[in-house]
């Protein structure tokens, strides 16, 4: 789409009247390697640098008009070419919305945030919606799906030019909803600022993100940021809803008592703090999971194909979802009994002596414990886990991943995970620490082993009959990053390689 500056900028909250030039935009971005004719360019002061100091530069690549917290960061600038904001950090969420025809007043939006299982619910919601609805798009951090192309995504929530881009083209591509996935990170920066939820969808909080947010209370106020988002009632359509984990500790204190809001319980062995949607009852085998849920005391029954203990939370949350936006409780199961298994979470290969292979994207030392207490209910036999973590990422995070894998596996490789700019062997040695650190540890540390195909492969030469190989950290990824360089990385390509060489 296009539309001229004064159009785009017209009512705009936190964009300053003044005069603009007559000119058209056809794109907004806050890159100013995107500079040139028909780009607005969006001055915003990030962790890594500063928009403003290329601002005039944008100018001089031909683009029309400029927005800059400060006006002097472009002096001499013609009059109506530089626009001011006192926030400029959500100007490119909401200029892109506007310039993309508003397209989540159109579409039925459905977003999750959350440490675990972000991913798989919003790919449980998308295959609900499109059930019950008609066509809907994904935006997450597997894939981007706007109704005809499905691409790999280089961000969960990407930055508010592309993010409201891709909405208006599932629009156009006959879309009627979009399940999506919004980091803290998109919360905290307001790259997806404007956008007005149908449910927003908290499935639970753990440490992650602290070399972001610095600290537990940071983080779960930017995830709570997501309230915000909720649609206003409107005549003849509700509010949007919020879904809520009751049996989370942290999101026990977010104040939902102001908004619509659905509480879910998806372990029967706790309380339900009055939550409205509950599992009373789960049957966890290695080819499903069959639950009994109260939902205002009615029954229902939903069978999947997904396997664990953790999958029933993402069913519960996507099923509570489902009902918050006005869809028949029997529809819903059935259309979250359709999902298959999602790629790179709790992945199921087999091995040629009758052990498992799971490929799961856990890099949390809660996701750590979250894997290897599913794989524990679904095996008398052993858990043998190959494990790293990001390098370039909260580190200390690292002894508790360790800790984790200590008390609960039977058999440990520490690995490389993306070590990123740090040295592996020195990643490893902080995980190592957490094995020192456990008191009454289960598992045997085999081995440091810092080539992680290497390790992978010693894993499943010790597996036996029985036993289940936790290869966990990097899921859907095709990619290990080691210093600067992207090298091609598939765990599960790796355990099929090694399947193979095995004559399998």
């Amino acid at each position: 789409m296009e539309l001229t500056l004064a159009a785009l900028c017209r009512g705009i909250p936190g964009l300053e009247d003044g005069p603009r030039a007559d000119a058209v935009v056809t794109r907004v971005t806050a890159d100013s390697r995107e500079a040139g004719p028909g780009v607005l360019f969006v001055a915003v002061h990030g962790s890594s640098g500063d928009g403003h100091a290329f601002a005039a530069s944008a100018l001089q690549a031909g683009c029309p008009a400029v927005v800059v917290q400060d006006r002097q960061a472009v002096p001499g600038a013609e009059p109506g070419r530089v626009l001011v904001a006192g926030d400029t950090r959500p100007m490119p969420a909401l200029l892109a919305r506007r310039l993309a025809g508003d397209p989540d007043l159109t579409l039925m939006t459905a977003a999750v945030t959350g440490t675990n299982g972000k991913t798989t619910t919003a790919f449980l919601l998308r295959a609900l919606l499109g059930a019950v609805h008609g066509r809907c798009g994904l935006v997450g951090t597997i894939e981007y799906d706007d109704g005809r192309e499905r691409r790999p995504a280089p961000l969960t929530t990407p930055g508010g030019p592309v993010f409201f881009e891709l909405l208006g083209r599932m629009l156009r591509n006959g879309c009627r909803g979009v399940a999506m996935e919004i980091s803290s990170h998109a919360l905290d920066q307001g790259r997806t600022a404007g956008l007005e939820l149908d449910v927003a969808v908290m499935t639970n909080l753990g440490r992650d993100h602290l070399d972001y947010h610095g600290d537990m209370a940071r983080y779960l106020a930017a995830k709570a940021r997501i309230i915000e988002l909720l649609r206003p009632a409107m005549a003849g359509a509700p509010a949007g809803a919020v879904i809520i984990n009751r049996q989370d500790e942290q999101l026990r204190t977010v104040d939902v008592s102001r908004c619509r809001h659905i509480g879910f319980a998806a372990d029967p062995r706790q309380p339900a703090h009055d939550a409205e949607l509950r599992v009373v009852a789960a049957t966890l085998r290695m080819d499903g999971t069959h639950l009994e849920l109260d939902w205002q005391g009615r029954r229902l029954g939903l069978d999947s194909p997904l396997v664990g203990r953790f999958n029933v939370e993402n069913l519960t949350a996507a099923l509570a979802a489902g009902l918050a936006l006005g869809c028949e409780a029997e529809a819903c199961c059935a259309a979250l009994a359709a999902v298959p298994q999602v790629p790179g979470r709790l992945e199921r290969l087999s091995l040629p002596n009758g052990a498992i292979a799971v490929v799961d994207y856990a890099h949390t030392h809660d996701a750590l414990a979250a894997v290897l207490g599913a794989c524990r209910e679904l095996t008398e036999g052993r858990l043998l886990a190959v494990f790293g973590c990001g390098g370039d990422r909260d580190r200390g995070k690292r002894p508790l991943m360790g800790a984790v894998v200590a008390r609960d596996a039977d058999l440990a490789w520490i690995t490389s995970d993306n070590p990123r700019g740090e040295e592996p062997a020195s990643i490893c040695a902080q995980i190592a620490e957490g094995f020192a650190a456990q008191p009454e540890p289960r598992a045997r540390l085999s081995r440091v082993v810092v080539d992680r195909r290497s390790a992978i492969h010693e894993a499943l030469a010790a597996a036996l009959p029985g036993d289940i190989v936790i290869v966990a950290g990097k899921g859907h990824e095709d990619y290990q990053l080691v210093g600067d360089r992207r090298l091609d990385f598939d765990d599960r390509q790796v355990i099929r390689d090694w399947v193979r060489e095995q004559g399998a």
